[in-house]
């Protein structure tokens, strides 16, 4: 496995799909303020335990749908094996424990840069050890060459984590902790988001390692919630997809100054399929695409406002079945993770 990836748009090769077999809610405070920030604790803390099975069940048929259909395209597939997240423990003596939580989202923990795999220091302490859902996959990518880095494993505890003023950040700056997805990857230029899975501590240690390699980290902060593949996707060289509701002319990051802008928001809200369950994540888990090639993105079949808006730039859409993105958190982005893709590193933002 010869691990190769520097963007998110050249011809994809080899990935990893995630499934949802297993998969829990946690409600401690860190998946609080990950995923419920702008609710209070007593209301979610009776969602803590495992997801309907007809949820799961759904789910899976959507994620084998995704990987039959990434297959047919000629694109080699990997899956995770499976854990019971209800029998894991974490407890590294820091005065928390938690069960596990899913096998969903392979995007979130590891970041793919040219040959090396990072293991990104989640703010989600039932998260804590994920990323050994992929060791065997991980081992295979190492000994064909891969480097594989783990950043420092931060502590988690209650003090990283702030609810009094939700115009800032819930995650507070007292160690390092980010998320893959708070980066978005344009070859030489990487763009890092501080937010609520994301803080400055995470951007200054990705700075030293990666810029002493030839790349330059650019430094945002546009909201507040979480990851960035919701909302900035660069689809080619020259082409961005912005969220509309995040992203506008006077806040858009200067590595996009010279590229032509896509400004869209109209996505289809499918809202949680739990009755009673605030919603994880946002409706705008919608514009959370795979992109195949310059010209070719999967994407989730109900949002067709979407794929006409990109159908007006060239860009073929293959939908694909997939109802639970906003139940699990996790659009098609979150559930995949590129390992390989036909290209080199290359500055496309001078």
């Amino acid at each position: 496995m010869i691990v190769n990836s520097h963007n998110d748009w050249d011809p994809l090769e080899e990935i990893i799909v995630g499934h949802a077999h297993l998969s829990r809610i946690a409600t401690d405070i860190s998946a609080h303020s990950f995923s419920y920030a702008n609710h209070p604790a007593e209301k979610i803390k009776h969602l803590e335990g495992t997801y309907p099975q007809w949820v799961i069940d759904e789910a899976n048929e959507d994620a084998d749908g995704l990987a039959d259909t990434l297959t047919k395209m000629g694109v080699k597939v990997h899956r995770p094996k499976i854990i019971d997240w209800d029998k894991v423990n974490y407890d590294i003596g820091q005065g928390w424990n938690t069960k596990g939580w899913y096998s969903w989202c392979p995007r979130d923990l590891i970041l793919p840069l040219a040959d090396m795999l990072i293991e990104t220091p989640t703010p989600v302490r039932a998260r804590y050890f994920e990323t050994r859902l992929y060791e065997d996959i991980l081992y295979e990518a190492f000994e064909d060459g891969a480097l594989w880095i783990s950043t420092p494993k931060p502590k988690l505890l209650d003090s990283n984590y702030q609810f009094d003023d939700l115009s800032k950040p819930t995650l507070k700056d007292l160690e390092i902790i980010f998320d893959a997805p708070n980066i978005v990857r344009v070859g030489r230029d990487l763009l890092y988001q501080v937010s609520n899975s994301g803080n400055m501590k995470g951007y200054n240690w990705l700075k030293r390692l990666v810029e002493p390699m030839g790349y330059k980290l650019h430094y945002s902060e546009l909201y507040s919630f979480a990851h960035f593949d919701s909302t900035i996707i660069p689809l080619r060289p020259g082409l961005v997809l912005l969220n509309s509701s995040r992203v506008n002319p006077d806040n858009c990051p200067e590595i996009f100054k010279k590229w032509d802008k896509i400004y869209f928001n109209n996505c289809v809200a499918k809202g949680n399929a739990l009755a009673g369950y605030p919603d994880p994540c946002s409706p705008y888990i919608g514009m959370n695409i795979l992109s195949v090639d310059e010209n070719t993105i999967i994407c989730d079949s109900a949002q067709e406002p979407l794929m006409r808006e990109l159908d007006k730039w060239g860009i073929d859409s293959v939908p694909v079945r997939f109802r639970h993105a906003m139940t699990l958190s996790g659009g098609i982005h979150c559930a995949t993770l590129d390992l390989r893709r036909k290209g080199t590193l290359e500055s496309y933002c001078d």
